[in-house]
């Protein structure tokens, strides 16, 4: 299980900073929702994710937030919001 802080993720930097750190991405992650679908799609495991304070994170990212869940289904994550 991955978790992954959603106050600390308001904004497209902080959020793929975040991604980076807790899902291990490599140095080369180009820090948009295409590079992480593209990681994403290379991992062998599909761990669930856990999203803490999902409220302020949908909140701080709004479309660009729901884009990422989208990224994350579309590559048979399963996400629990929190």
């Amino acid at each position: 299980m991955i978790v992954l802080d959603g106050k600390s993720m308001g904004g497209k930097v902080r959020l793929h900073e975040e991604l980076k750190r807790k899902l291990g991405l490599p140095d080369y992650y180009g820090n948009n929702l295409d590079a992480l679908n593209d990681c994403l799609g290379e991992r062998a495991e599909r761990e669930l994710v856990v999203i803490e304070d999902a409220g302020e994170f949908l909140e701080d990212c709004g479309e660009y937030g729901l884009r990422l869940l989208q990224v994350f289904g579309d590559n048979g994550i399963q996400v629990l919001l929190d």
